[in-house]
Order: structure tokens, then C-alpha cells, then sequence
């Protein structure tokens, strides 16, 4: 995703609108997320400011991520922001990020948007009952049947007591 941005140059005070769309194919890159169903869209305007431009942009896209109980694949919209300052030469005084020639790749930016965007856990449902720890069946497709009694691992040696078919 590339912002062209060379008749910005030398103009002091002026901007321009940013709306960029690209699909992303690879997801690779970005854990968690299983694939992209819609385009990422940035949307938002390009400053110079004494040859620091300034990128103020919101970003949305649709993600298909995996719900954290049953692995059954989930569709979560995410909105980003952008707010980056960018310029040929580093500045001293100011987080400024350096690029050069014509244009700026926000891929990195795009990325670091999505990824702070994530929810930190997806669920399918509210009532998503998970997956069978002994077997892996989905359980909210049916019931198993499988035994899954825990046992505290610290009162493990005090089991003994209550078998009967034990010796002690």
C-alpha cells in the first residue's frame, strides 16, 4: 500500500486526501487472523508541514479469525488509526519516520494497525461450549461423552484414600 505523494513537495501548508484500498492475500504476516474477506480502506489526509508530512488516517477491514473455545472461524470488523510523521531527513526533536523517493509504503503501518486492533479473545457465540479436552470433539454440536472430571493435581495423592480397590 503505497501513498504517492510528490506534488506535496515544496508546498508548505497544503494537504491532501488519503483513500487507498488494497486487498491483502497473504496472511501469513499476521498471526491469528485466518484470512482477509474484505479490502483494508484507509481513509484520511496527508499535511506538509515544512516538509514533515503528517498522516492522520482511519483504517477498517474484515478479518476472519478463529473463536478461541471451538475453532470454528469467526468474521470481526477492525478499526485503526494511522498517525504518523514522516520526512526525507530524521528530525532531532520529533518521532519522525524517514522514507525516500516519491512515496511512502504504509504496509508497516497497516500492519502495526491491525495488529493493535485485534480483540484479545473471539468467541463465536456467548455460549460457545468449546471443544472436548479429552476427545476434541466441538461440544456444541453434542455431547461426547467423554469423563472430564478434574482432579486438583495437589490432592492427587490423597485419591488413594478413597479407592476401594487401592491397597494403602
Amino acid at each position: 500500500m503505497k501513498l504517492e505523494m510528490a506534488h506535496l513537495y515544496g508546498k508548505s501548508g497544503m494537504s491532501m486526501p488519503v483513500d487507498l484500498s488494497e486487498q491483502i492475500e497473504d496472511s501469513a504476516a499476521y498471526p491469528h487472523i485466518v484470512g482477509f474477506m474484505e479490502p483494508v480502506k484507509i481513509e484520511g489526509i496527508l499535511r506538509n508541514e515544512n516538509e514533515c508530512f503528517i498522516l492522520e488516517a482511519k483504517g477498517e477491514t474484515k478479518v476472519s479469525l478463529l473463536c478461541d473455545r471451538c475453532l470454528t472461524p469467526v468474521a470481526t470488523e477492525i478499526h485503526f488509526n494511522i498517525e504518523e510523521r514522516f520526512s526525507h531527513t530524521g528530525r532531532d526533536d520529533e518521532e519522525t519516520e524517514t522514507f525516500s523517493g516519491d512515496q511512502i509504503d504504509l504496509a508497516d503501518y497497516v500492519k502495526r494497525g491491525i495488529l493493535e486492533a485485534l480483540p484479545m479473545k473471539v468467541v463465536c457465540r456467548e455460549d460457545c461450549k468449546g471443544l472436548c479436552p479429552v476427545c476434541g470433539k466441538d461440544l456444541n454440536t453434542g455431547d461426547c461423552g467423554c469423563d472430564t472430571t478434574e482432579i486438583d493435581p495437589r490432592f492427587e495423592s490423597l485419591r488413594a484414600l478413597f479407592n476401594v480397590d487401592e491397597e494403602v
